[in-house]
């Protein structure tokens, strides 16, 4: 029977595909690569995708500009698109396709600043003073994976879909950048405004468009994003002064700031700081947009779980866990200094 249980898990698990993420690189060292795989590895164990998703990592100098840039490949009007007039991040578009809509083409491409000191480790305890590179790289692979808008402000008016590659120079893709024909992304029709209420409603490009960008209240309006929330109001990042790459594009920093399990989408990292893990909230907005996650992610806040029977404890080769039934969470297993070995999806029974 406990075989039996185990085995019907395990094939309810293989019913959904796997996101696969396929990494290139770009002069990035052999240490960083350790990095940047390891976060994609989390993506990879959160999101559902019957398509392989493309991801080259640029190591370019960039000065004291930023961390990282990311620019998502972008496909509206395909076939399973959920809106229309609508872009998607190839990522995502693939995924709701369920074919490659852009072969020989990048995903993703992204920059990482190679001149920032970076922790390479993957372990989290990163020392004061360095930047966590697993936390950044998940960070830009959200942007790739679909948590990313086209909203641009110039003087007062505010706009979707009139961004130019020129706007990001002199970093490049090297995918062709669409016409976006003054069209919203999908993350930009999920922005909401107290007053002025849809921006997707608001006249594009407009003065209210953009008096909105700065208003510091945007919130989101999805409902498994709500959901993760409890409730709460979703703040998006929406400063008084417009900052292209981060208004209108991430968490508020305010409201989810360093130690909260939603900060990795907030515009800013701190140093000596890590987080592996998306948030409930940003898994709320991933699945809003249209993103399928895997049978044992949820968008509620992991919560640590009281194993009724465990033997042999402390262990050397066999362990047995027996499980309350129903239990969603799941379990992590450690070794003596605390690192995680497994993480695993509660059966009724497990034999290790």
């Amino acid at each position: 029977m406990q075989r039996l249980l185990l085995l019907l898990s395990v094939l309810c698990t293989l019913s959904a595909r796997p996101a696969q993420i396929q990494l290139a690189y770009n002069l990035a060292p052999a240490e960083a690569q350790v990095a940047i795989a390891h976060a994609a590895g989390i993506w990879e164990g959160i999101l559902v995708s019957p398509v392989p998703i493309k991801v080259l990592v640029n190591w370019v100098p960039m000065g004291n500009t930023a961390l990282g840039v990311t620019f998502p490949n972008g496909r509206r009007d395909f076939s399973g698109a959920i809106i229309p007039d609508t872009w998607y991040a190839t990522a995502l578009a693939n995924a709701l396709a369920g074919t490659e809509l852009n072969p020989g083409e990048n995903d993703i491409d992204i920059f990482l600043n190679s001149q920032t000191d970076w922790y390479f480790g993957t372990d989290g305890n990163t020392p004061a003073g360095l930047q966590d590179l697993v936390s950044v790289a998940l960070h830009e692979l959200g942007h790739g994976l679909g948590f990313v808008g086209l909203a641009k402000k110039t003087g007062t008016q505010g706009s979707f879909g009139l961004l130019q590659l020129s706007d990001f120079a002199p970093l490049f893709t090297t995918f062709p950048w669409p016409q976006l024909d003054t069209l919203p992304g999908i993350f930009d029709r999920f922005l909401d405004h107290p007053q002025d209420g849809p921006l997707e409603l608001l006249e594009n490009p407009g003065d209210a468009l953009g008096g909105a960008m700065t208003s510091n209240q945007l919130r989101w309006s999805g409902a498994h994003a709500l959901e993760a929330s409890g409730g709460t109001p979703v703040r998006i990042y929406s400063p008084g002064t417009f900052a292209l790459g981060s208004s209108c594009v991430h968490l508020n920093e305010s409201t989810y700031p360093a130690g909260n399990p939603n900060e990795l989408m907030t515009p800013f990292s701190s140093a000596g700081n890590a987080n592996h893990w998306p948030g409930p909230i940003c898994l709320g907005i991933l699945k809003d947009i249209g993103w399928t996650l895997a049978p044992e992610v949820t968008v509620r806040e992991n919560a640590w779980i009281q194993v009724p029977a465990l033997h042999p404890n402390p262990v050397t080769d066999v362990l047995h866990l027996a499980t309350s039934p129903g239990g969603s969470d799941p379990m992590l297993v450690l070794d003596a200094q605390g690192q995680v070995l497994r993480t695993l999806r509660a059966a009724p029974f497990i034999d290790l």
